[in-house]
């Protein structure tokens, strides 16, 4: 980067024409950018004001949580991939708008960049023109969108704040790497634009949260374009400004405090982006630090696939891999601490090429790319990057803040969950496990589907989860506790209205081994629930008697469910149907009965397998052992 004082960080263009010039990986991402901006400049259409856009999250099939297929020709027609169940109307149409919208954002910043690589004059004359257009009519009709929202705030173009936010800031970016393309009257117009949006969000603006962070970048890339110093300092330095989301929002250890995955890497974009625009001066040295711990956190979580965990309302499908665009990004970004870019490439699988951070292109057949496939590495990674360390495979862990304590053995890895509360994504799901072993067996965390699927609620609910339930009810608000922690063994505590739960988990080179109590403030019903690859067989029984077992927390989401009979000496044995299976040795508490049952939204793709206990009493103790198969 060249030295511009407090300037945006935009991109040194001749160093990415090198760049393109001299390595592959460069000039394949931006073939991927060329042929992308080709098909889109014939399929784009800009959503007029008439429509109002809706909240994405609706955009998901209710009967299997899958996200619909997104018809460029098809506005009015929404296809589920999985079931071909069809949805019609809104809110399934004005999601189709939103999602076009997002659409639009996009393609500014692919003309962007072939204004600034492209060798073609033809092209680059096309890209100008589109970008003009896109400006050209926002700008015309920004004020005949109505405010509407619902969720998070309003508004205009986008179904709320956050989302209004996400495409400023694509559409704002993308103008200033481009530079001074417009005609001097639609130049003048988007300035009377993003003093509009900045009126709109501005008002919006508090809390500590991950739809904060993308105001406050949408509002420094209006500051950035108006030149407004006071907006800038207003950004970084206000009650909720961009250095109170980084103090607050961030653990010590560097996550992000809503825990899942992509709420924190979405909080590191939006960051990245305000920095980005605000230049420099945007961050304190300890915010840039805390930022860049932000980035070094996460693989420590990872599986041996480098699969995160889904915790909270994560999305299943989510590798350490498919956020590098964030660390590329920081590489120059956040230049106070050198941002190690190996471990997210440790498994690189083939992806679409992203575009640096705001609205995506939602594409039905993208072309993919191995390694690295991001405008971010493109315009603001190194060179070259040193070879992948492997992601995830360090040792065991706790990070008492964010609350989760993490155990290895050469065979087994197991965390559990006991910080404070996350917020509005939080499943309540504290001393919940999830394990990985190397025999290829799991048990993780469903996640979420879109907010708006029917589905999400069996994902969400208590019996998706392995833990302990009280009363048939959800868990309030509250937080956890720590309580030991050693390199192989852990335990934590979770109380509220008198009750008080405790789990000790210990990974050894067979196994593990889980402990789970309960002593309730009064009689009441208790459920200790389990899942993981395939169906639950006990060892000597049959299939047991077929049941409908009710509830309010998820019970209605099993299917083929029965009661097992119960050894005379009340221990269960029994392993789930699959290869690499462990054999469980399950103490049965007096008065308690046990039940089998499966489910959908597994992320290894495998049947569900729930075993659940269930009695009533004021006190119980659950003691499992899991052993591994030794070949």
């Amino acid at each position: 980067m060249t030295d511009r004082g407090n300037a945006p960080y935009s991109p040194d263009w001749a160093r990415v024409r090198r760049r393109v010039a001299t390595r592959p990986w460069a000039a394949g991402v931006l073939a991927a950018v060329r042929e992308d901006f080709s098909r889109w400049a014939r399929d784009l259409v800009i959503p007029g004001p008439d429509g109002q856009s809706a909240w994405a999250h609706t955009y998901f099939c209710d009967a299997d949580g899958a996200p619909l297929t997104f018809g460029v020709t098809t506005p009015e027609r929404h296809v589920c991939p999985q079931c071909g169940r069809t949805y019609t109307g809104d809110p399934w149409d004005g999601a189709w708008r939103t999602k076009m919208h997002n659409a639009v954002a996009a393609q500014a910043q692919r003309a962007a960049l072939l204004v600034r690589l492209s060798e073609d004059p033809r092209e680059t004359a096309a890209a100008r023109g589109e970008l003009e257009r896109i400006f050209a009519t926002y700008s015309r009709d920004y004020l005949s969108y109505e405010p509407h929202g619902a969720n998070a705030g309003q508004g205009r173009v986008q179904p709320q704040c956050l989302d209004e936010a996400v495409w400023a800031v694509g559409l704002l970016r993308a103008l200033r790497w481009a530079g001074d393309v417009l005609t001097p009257a639609t130049s003048a117009a988007v300035d009377d634009t993003a003093r509009v949006i900045s009126d709109l969000l501005r008002p919006q603006f508090g809390l500590i949260h991950n739809i904060r962070c993308w105001l406050v970048a949408a509002l420094a890339e209006c500051a950035a374009r108006l030149r407004d110093e006071e907006l800038l300092a207003w950004c970084r330095d206000s009650e909720f400004g961009a250095e109170a989301q980084i103090r607050e929002g961030f653990h010590p250890e560097g996550l992000w405090y809503e825990i899942n995955p992509h709420y924190h890497y979405y909080a590191v974009s939006a960051l990245l982006s305000y920095r980005e625009a605000a230049g420099p001066a945007g961050l304190s040295a300890e915010s840039a630090l805390r930022l860049s711990r932000a980035i070094t956190a996460p693989p420590h979580l990872a599986y041996s696939d480098t699969r995160l965990p889904a915790y909270g309302d994560g999305w299943p499908e989510c590798y350490v891999g498919d956020f590098a665009p964030q660390a590329e990004a920081a590489w120059t970004i956040v230049p106070e601490e050198p941002v190690d870019l190996a471990p997210y490439y440790t498994r690189p699988r083939p992806a679409p090429v992203r575009l640096w951070s705001g609205a995506q292109s939602p594409s039905a057949a993208p072309a993919e790319l191995t390694g690295r496939s991001s405008v971010a590495a493109l315009v603001f990674g190194p060179d070259d990057i040193a070879p992948a360390a492997v992601a995830g495979n360090g040792g065991s862990f706790v990070w008492p803040h964010a609350g989760i304590g993490l155990l290895r053995s050469t065979r087994v890895r197991l965390a559990m969950r006991f910080g404070p509360d996350s917020g509005w994504h939080d499943h309540r799901d504290k001393l919940n496990v999830d394990v990985e072993t190397a025999t290829g067996w799991s048990s993780l965390d469903l996640g979420t589907s879109g907010y708006g699927s029917e589905f999400t609620t069996w994902m969400r609910s208590p019996v998706a989860h392995n833990l302990v339930i009280v009363d048939g009810r959800r868990q309030p608000e509250h937080a956890g506790r720590l309580l030991e922690s050693s390199e192989r063994h852990l335990v934590a505590e979770s109380a509220w209205d008198g009750h008080v739960l405790r789990r000790a988990v210990s990974v050894d080179e067979d196994g593990w081994t889980d402990e789970h109590t309960a002593a309730l403030a009064g009689p009441g019903g208790i459920e200790w629930v389990f899942h993981g690859d395939g169906a639950f067989t006990p060892e000597g029984a049959g299939a047991g008697e077929p049941v409908r077992l009710r509830g309010d927390v998820g019970h209605d989401w099993l299917r083929d469910a029965c009661r097992l009979e119960i050894p005379p000496d009340r221990r269960l044995r029994g392993a789930w149907s699959v290869d690499g299976s462990p054999r469980l040795v399950l103490t049965v508490p007096d008065g308690f009965e046990v039940y089998t049952a499966v489910a959908d939204g597994n992320p290894t793709g495998r049947p569900l397998g729930v075993l659940l206990l269930r009695g009533y009493d004021r006190q119980a103790r659950f003691r499992a052992r899991f052993r591994l198969p030794t070949s």
